[in-house]
C-alpha cells in the first residue's frame, strides 16, 4: 500500500505562539489555532487503498532530516498560504534529501506558482477537488504530471466531508474546529487576492452537508467552530437558510457550540441576519474595517464600507451580543502620519474590542501590486523576513513604499499605535461600553453547569496578571454579571484573547525595532522591483482571433449602455494581463474561464453605474472582423499605457462600424 504524508507548515496566529509560550501552556491553551481543513479534505479525496497521514507542524513540530516520521512514505504533500511558502520551500528541500517526491498546493502555490516550480515534483494550481484524484491515478500508474491546474471553479458540493482520521485529540490540540460553507466573494478589494483564487461568485455547500460537518465537530469535542468562508454573507439568502437550520441543530446539543467567521460590514444593514447569527450563537465575527478614512476605502474599492457609518455599524452588530474583531490596514496612499491617531480614535468610538492592524501588502495577482510596481513603489524584502518572529511577522512585513510618509515613519507610527491599543484601560473602556450597548439577548439555551476546568483556567489567568490588570479583569467580570450575565462566557473568551495579544506584543515590538534599525541606517537602499506586467511576445496575434472577440461579444450582450463597452474591454484586458502576463505562453481553457469572470464583473460594474465612460471615445457597434482586430490593437495600447502609467483620456479613438 502506498503512503502519503500531508504536511501543513505553521500557520501563525494573531496572538502568541501557543507551542512556544510557557504562559499559554500553564493556562491550558490548545497548542494550535485550527486543524488543517484543507489537508483533511485532500485526505478524504484520496482513495482508501492509499494510506494518508496528516502532520501539522504547529502541533507536531518542524520536520527535518532527523525527524522520525514513524514509517516510510512514498510522497509528501504540502499546503500553504503565501506567508507559508518559504517554509514549504524548506520542506521541499527536506523531502528531496530524504528521497521522497514532494507536491504542493494551496493558495500560496496558486497565487505564485513560479516560486514552486522546480522545487516540487508537482504543483497544483487552483482548487483540488478534481485534480487531486486525477493526480493520484497518474501517480499510481507512474506518470504524474509536473502541474495540475483546475480551470472551472468546482461545485463544492462535490467536495467530500473532511477526513479527520489520525488527527489525535482535536479538542485538546486546537482552539477551534473548522467547517467551510462557501468559497468566493462578490466584492473586489484592490489589495485582496480572493477573487483571483476563488472567484467573485460565491459557491456554497448543501445545507445538509454543512450541518453534518458541524455535528462532527461537536462529536470530536470542539466547543468553538470557525466557518472558513471568504465572506459568510456573500449570498445573504443562503446564509439565512443555513442559520435557520443551524439554530435547532445547535440547540439540540447539551452544550451549544459557539461559532465565528469572517464577513463584511453590511451585516449591520440586515436585522434578520443579525438576529439569526446571534441566536445561532456566533460569539465573534471578523470584519475588514480597513481604515477610518473614506479616501482610503475608495482607494481600496471598499464601497460596502464607505457607504455606511462604520462606527454605528460596529456598535449595532455588538448590540446583538456578538463581538466584532476588526481588521485594519495602514499604508494606503491616502494615509499620512495623522492616520494612526485617527485609527485609535475610531477604535474607542466604535468600542471595537479586538483589532488586528496590519501594514499594507501587495500580493501577486492583485491590481495593487501592478499599480505600485508601475510607480516604482514595490521592494523585494526577500524570504528572510518570514523567519523573523514567526508568529507575529504577518502584521508587519510589507513590500510597499508608502506615498505620504517614509517606510521608517510608517513603522514608527505603527509601533506607537500597537502600544496604545494594547492597554488594559483601553480594553476595559471598550468592553464596558459594549456591554451597556447590548439591546438584545441571544436566544441560546443554557442547560449546562459552568466548566470547572474553565473556571480554574480563569482563576490561574487572573493570578498571573499584574495587580492593576487583575483589578480591571475582576471589575469587568462583575460588570458583566450586573449588566449582561448571559455574556459572561463570551467576555471570558475575549479576556483571554486580549491577554494573548498582550503576550504577543513584545515580539512584535522587537521585530519592528529590528526592521527600523535596518531601514533607518544611512547606507540602507531598498531593492525596488521594476519588472512590470506587459504584453507578452506573440500575445497580440493569439488574442485577436478568439479571445478578444469572445470578450467583445460577452460585453456587448451584457452591458445595457453599449458606449461603455470599449472602457470595459480596457479594464478586462488590463486585469487579465495583471494576472497572467508573467506566465503566459498560449491561451488555455483556464484563461478563458478567468476572462469570462472578468467580463461578468465588468458587466455588473457597468450596469450599476461604476464605469464612467469618460476616458474612452469609441464606436463599437456592428464591427467587421478587420475592425474588431483593429479595436483589439487599440485596446492593447491603452492597456499598456495604463500598466505603465502613461497616457491620458481619451485612450481609445476609434470611429468604425
Amino acid at each position: 500500500m502506498k503512503r502519503i504524508l500531508l504536511v501543513c507548515p505553521p500557520r501563525g496566529t494573531d496572538g502568541p505562539s501557543h507551542e512556544d509560550s510557557s504562559v499559554a501552556r500553564t493556562l491550558g491553551f490548545p497548542r494550535g489555532l485550527m486543524p488543517p481543513l484543507d489537508l483533511a479534505t485532500i485526505a478524504a479525496l484520496t482513495p482508501p487503498e492509499v494510506e494518508v497521514d496528516i502532520w501539522d507542524e504547529s502541533i507536531r513540530g518542524l520536520i527535518d532530516e532527523k525527524t522520525d516520521l514513524g514509517a516510510g512514505y512514498d510522497l509528501i504533500g504540502v499546503t500553504g498560504y503565501m506567508t507559508q511558502i518559504p517554509r514549504a520551500m524548506a520542506l521541499a528541500e527536506v523531502s528531496r534529501r530524504r528521497g521522497i517526491p514532494a507536491v504542493i498546493g494551496g493558495p500560496g502555490a496558486s497565487g505564485a506558482p513560479e516560486r514552486c516550480r522546480g522545487l516540487f515534483d508537482t504543483v497544483f494550481i487552483g482548487e483540488a477537488e478534481l485534480t487531486w484524484p486525477q493526480f493520484i491515478r497518474d501517480w499510481r500508474n507512474g506518470r504524474p504530471r509536473s502541474e495540475y491546474r483546475q480551470v472551472q471553479r468546482p461545485d463544492i458540493n462535490d467536495s467530500p466531508q473532511p477526513s479527520w482520521r489520525g488527527m489525535g485529540n482535536m479538542a485538546q490540540d486546537y482552539l477551534m474546529g473548522a467547517v467551510q460553507t462557501t468559497r468566493g466573494c462578490p466584492f473586489d478589494c484592490e489589495f485582496c487576492d480572493v477573487i483571483h483564487l476563488f472567484g467573485r461568485q460565491p459557491r456554497h455547500k448543501a445545507i445538509e452537508t454543512v450541518l453534518e460537518e458541524v455535528a462532527t465537530m461537536q462529536r470530536l469535542g470542539m466547543r468553538l467552530v470557525f466557518f472558513c468562508d471568504d465572506n459568510f454573507i456573500g449570498r445573504p439568502k443562503y446564509a439565512r437558510d443555513l442559520l435557520k437550520a443551524l439554530i435547532p441543530l445547535n440547540n439540540s446539543f447539551e452544550r451549544p457550540l459557539g461559532f465565528t467567521t469572517q464577513l463584511t460590514i453590511n451585516l449591520a444593514e440586515d436585522d434578520e441576519l443579525l438576529e439569526l447569527m446571534a441566536d445561532a450563537n456566533f460569539v465573534l465575527v471578523r470584519i475588514g474595517i480597513e481604515s477610518p478614512r473614506e479616501a482610503c476605502l475608495r482607494e481600496a474599492n471598499k464601497p460596502q464600507n464607505y457607504k455606511v457609518n462604520m462606527i454605528d455599524a460596529v456598535r449595532k452588530i455588538q448590540s446583538y451580543g456578538m463581538f466584532v474583531k476588526g481588521n485594519m490596514i495602514v499604508g494606503f496612499d491616502h494615509d499620512d502620519a495623522a492616520v494612526f491617531d485617527e485609527i485609535y480614535d475610531f477604535l474607542r468610538e466604535s468600542c471595537l474590542l479586538t483589532c488586528v492592524i496590519s501594514i499594507l501588502k501587495a500580493y501577486p495577482g492583485t491590481p495593487l501590486l501592478t499599480r505600485l510596481q508601475r510607480d516604482g513603489r514595490i521592494i523585494d524584502i526577500g524570504d528572510d523576513v518570514y523567519a523573523d518572529v514567526s508568529r507575529s511577522f504577518r502584521t508587519q512585513w510589507t513590500n510597499i513604499i508608502p506615498k505620504q510618509m517614509s517606510r521608517v515613519e510608517l513603522f514608527e507610527g505603527y509601533r506607537r499605535l500597537m502600544e496604545r491599543i494594547h492597554s488594559w484601560d483601553h480594553f476595559a473602556m471598550c468592553m464596558k461600553e459594549t456591554l451597556r450597548g447590548i439591546k438584545r439577548q441571544p436566544k441560546v439555551p443554557r442547560r449546562f453547569q459552568p466548566d470547572p476546568q474553565r473556571i480554574e483556567m480563569v482563576r490561574r489567568g487572573i493570578q498571573m496578571l499584574e495587580p492593576k490588570a487583575q483589578a480591571i479583569v475582576v471589575d469587568l467580570l462583575q460588570t458583566t454579571q450586573a449588566v449582561a450575565p448571559f455574556m459572561l462566557e463570551k467576555v471570558v473568551a475575549t479576556l483571554f484573547r486580549f491577554g494573548g495579544s498582550m503576550l504577543g506584543l513584545h515580539p512584535i515590538l522587537e521585530s519592528l525595532d529590528r526592521r527600523l534599525a535596518i531601514e533607518s541606517a544611512p547606507d540602507f537602499t531598498p531593492n525596488v522591483v521594476r519588472t512590470l506586467p506587459s504584453v507578452p511576445e506573440g500575445f497580440k496575434n493569439q488574442m485577436h482571433w478568439e479571445a478578444f472577440p469572445k470578450s467583445y461579444h460577452w460585453l456587448m450582450e451584457g452591458m445595457h449602455d453599449k458606449t461603455l463597452v470599449a472602457e470595459g474591454l480596457i479594464q478586462v484586458w488590463k486585469s487579465f494581463l495583471i494576472r497572467w502576463a508573467t506566465s503566459f505562453e498560449s491561451f488555455e481553457d483556464y484563461h478563458f474561464e478567468h476572462l469570462r469572470e472578468l467580463c461578468e464583473r465588468t458587466i455588473e460594474q457597468a450596469n450599476t453605474g461604476q464605469l464612467s465612460g469618460d476616458r474612452v471615445n469609441a464606436v463599437v457597434d456592428g464591427l467587421s472582423g478587420t475592425q474588431l482586430r483593429r479595436l483589439a490593437g487599440e485596446v492593447l495600447v491603452s492597456v499598456e499605457q495604463d500598466l505603465r502609467g502613461v497616457g491620458a483620456a481619451p485612450t481609445v479613438e476609434l470611429n468604425v462600424g
